[in-house]
């Protein structure tokens, strides 16, 4: 384990324990460095992951606070399609890509992946019902996972999770994830466009996918009409 991840999960504990209380603030940047004697940089990835990992809030001027969340409380999530709202009992749904390419996206990459820059596999695809858009969806994959790969064969991406797992081996409805949402109307023009021409709120997921070894596999941001879409959660 990394000195970092060993500083995430001593603080995670604190805050599980009730050392850290929820609204009560945390380590600073500088106090991290000197309790665990380590760099500014490792100070800003630890308090930068446990914000993205829903622990704490950092208020600009002021610091990092314990969240108000659910982290860790098991809970059970059912997700669904209204598609027969709107379709009836019949319906035919596909996938539509619109393009294939190889980036170097230094942004994705780091906030993502936690990689250096390197060569991703980027594919952006709309899913329809009936010929109707309903969700737009954008997935990364680098492209050391995927070797040989043929971007130009455009009806190979319209299924990902069935190109993973027929030519890589790669079940990635097996694998372990992560997912973040939120719901939104400021929703990117390209996207709305497309998925929600008269300006409804569409539900934005981030997910992330890990391999066995905890490597990331794949990030995919999806947005989707909130008319087609329900999540109910429970406990």
């Amino acid at each position: 384990m990394k000195k970092y991840e060993k500083i995430i999960r001593d603080i995670i504990l604190k805050i599980e324990s009730g050392i850290f209380k929820e609204g009560e603030q945390i380590y600073t940047e500088k106090e991290i460095k000197e309790i665990y004697n380590v760099s500014s940089t490792t100070a800003v990835r630890v308090l930068s992951e446990l914000v993205n990992s829903g622990y704490i809030f950092r208020v600009q001027g002021k610091g990092s606070f314990v969240s108000k969340t659910l982290v860790n409380k098991k809970i059970y999530i059912t997700e669904k399609n209204n598609f027969h709202i709107h379709f009836g009992e019949r319906f035919v749904e596909k996938s539509k890509v619109l393009s294939v390419e190889i980036v170097e996206d230094e942004e994705t990459c780091f906030n993502y992946f936690k990689i250096k820059p390197q060569k991703l596999v980027k594919v952006i695809r709309v899913k329809e019902v009936d010929a109707v858009n309903w969700a737009y969806q954008v997935n990364y994959v680098p492209l050391k996972y995927l070797p040989n790969i043929d971007i130009t064969n455009i009806t190979d991406f319209e299924e990902l999770s069935t190109m993973f797992r027929k030519k890589y081996r790669i079940d990635i409805h097996k694998e372990k994830f992560s997912k973040k949402m939120k719901v939104t109307v400021d929703t990117p023009k390209e996207v709305s466009s497309l998925i929600a021409s008269n300006g409804e709120p569409c539900f934005e997921f981030d997910r992330i996918t890990y391999l066995a070894d905890g490597e990331i596999f794949e990030y995919v941001k999806i947005y989707i009409n909130y008319k087609y879409y329900t999540i109910k959660f429970h406990d």
